[in-house]
């Protein structure tokens, strides 16, 4: 299903928060959970509203990265939100209301002040992060300042008030698929832009921020579960590790360890023998039937693809001298988001392939190890 199709399909149905779950707009939004998750990175959640008893005047269909909060309560995430009158969709880099909501309880706000409170608190967030992704020349052009839902109630205004960037768009005059994929892959790279500015400002300590980049109460299940079947590759985990390589100490996230689940299981498909166990601090290593390897370095896609390419770039370079004490085997760098041209002729002109996740597809030049 196009993307253009799975948005406008709840608003074509006239969705209708009184109808009830089993009206065919609220099914087209449960449907819609699975469809989107062709058109985000490996790793990132889907959500959507009515998994309630009520349905909301408001739906909403929200992207999160697990690293950050796996809420919409609170934490930072992506959404398209419904106009009341279903006239409109907006997709808003946004917020989470609830956790604002709490802490104006806590200092001893009731009733309608708690909620003005709490929108305030997000309103003052918003304008901080907007600020910085101004600077960094990464608002976008067709940017709207603010929102407007058409409803009241505590979650229709905290959106509004939690808004920081975004984009609308008006069902009757619905844009291009080409327009509506190009503004959401924009939209990850504020994500990690603003997480970045977020954590910038409570670093700095001049300023209280109830908006946290990882969400305190987010709590992420380790797998039990070895999805890939030789045995040699077993999904390390999905909450954060830490690897060590000579004295070097780094982070490796969650969505690092779905995009190398993932791409294991397409390796395997293709009769590569993906390998993480035992193999030092490389990603992932794919032994074919002949005893031929490949060496993979996975890389997660923020705001700086320049950077990961040089990482991925060292680290590949690297691991060889190590490990295969320069042998020139076959070198593949590995993304959850594609990479432009630019840094795709870098990484060809190295002699280094180069793989990427789009649309739900792998892509790229290291494709032709798996003909």
């Amino acid at each position: 299903m196009s993307l253009r199709e799975l948005l406008s399909t709840p608003a074509g149905l006239n969705y209708n928060h009184a109808a009830g779950s089993q009206q065919p707009a609220q099914k087209a939004l449960l449907n819609s959970r699975k469809e989107l998750l062709d058109y985000v990175p490996i790793g990132y959640r889907v959500k959507k509203s009515g998994v309630a008893v009520n349905l909301p005047v408001i739906p909403w269909i929200s992207i999160l990265n697990p690293e950050l909060t796996t809420t919409t309560q609170a934490g930072l995430y992506i959404v398209y939100l419904y106009s009341a009158d279903m006239k409109n969709l907006f997709l808003s880099m946004n917020q989470g209301y609830t956790r604002h909501e709490e802490v104006a309880e806590q200092s001893g706000y009731k009733g309608k002040a708690k909620r003005e409170r709490a929108c305030d608190t997000l309103r003052a967030e918003a304008q901080d992060l907007l600020a910085g992704l101004q600077a960094r020349e990464l608002v976008p052009d067709r940017n709207i300042e603010s929102i407007a839902l058409g409803a009241d109630g505590d979650l229709p205004k905290g959106y509004e008030a939690g808004h920081i960037v975004g984009f609308e768009y008006s069902f009757n005059k619905f844009p291009s698929e080409d327009v509506l994929q190009n503004d959401l892959d924009a939209m990850f790279t504020i994500y990690d832009a603003t997480r970045t500015i977020n954590d910038e400002i409570r670093s700095l300590g001049q300023k209280e921020r109830i908006t946290v980049s990882k969400d305190p109460k987010t709590v992420i299940k380790k797998s039990t579960k070895t999805d890939i079947t030789t045995g040699f590759f077993e999904p390390r985990t999905t909450s954060e590790y830490v690897a060590h390589f000579t004295k070097m100490t780094y982070q490796v996230s969650p969505l690092h360890e779905a995009l190398l689940t993932e791409f294991a299981k397409y390796a395997e498909s293709k009769s590569w023998e993906p390998k993480n166990k035992k193999i030092g601090a490389r990603d992932l290593v794919l032994v074919g039937k002949t005893g031929t390897e490949i060496l993979v370095e996975a890389k997660t896609v923020g705001q700086s693809q320049e950077l990961v390419v040089r990482q991925a770039i060292g680290q590949l370079f690297s691991y060889r001298y190590v490990y295969y004490q320069g042998e020139d085997i076959p070198l593949v760098a590995l993304f959850n988001r594609p990479i432009s041209e630019l840094w795709q002729g870098l990484l060809s002109s190295l002699a280094i392939d180069f793989i990427y996740s789009h649309e739900n597809k792998w892509e790229g030049s290291g494709l032709r190890h798996f003909k």
